[in-house]
């Protein structure tokens, strides 16, 4: 469980429950004639329709 830790999650700027909350709670409180149809949340630092991401250092 620790190697996995460290390979995948340590370095890496990854998402947390509160983000994905956070945007769940901007669709739901959007003006009525806002039609939000697709929401697609990435870390920052993650390569959108690839498997690269940039771990930071330090």
């Amino acid at each position: 469980m620790e190697e996995a830790q460290r390979h995948f999650y340590d370095g890496y700027e990854s998402l947390k429950p509160e983000d994905i909350a956070d945007a769940i709670e901007f669709a739901v409180d959007s003006p009525r004639h806002v039609n939000i149809g697709h929401v697609e949340i990435l870390p920052t630092f993650q390569v959108p329709g690839g498997l690269n991401f940039e771990r930071r250092e330090g």
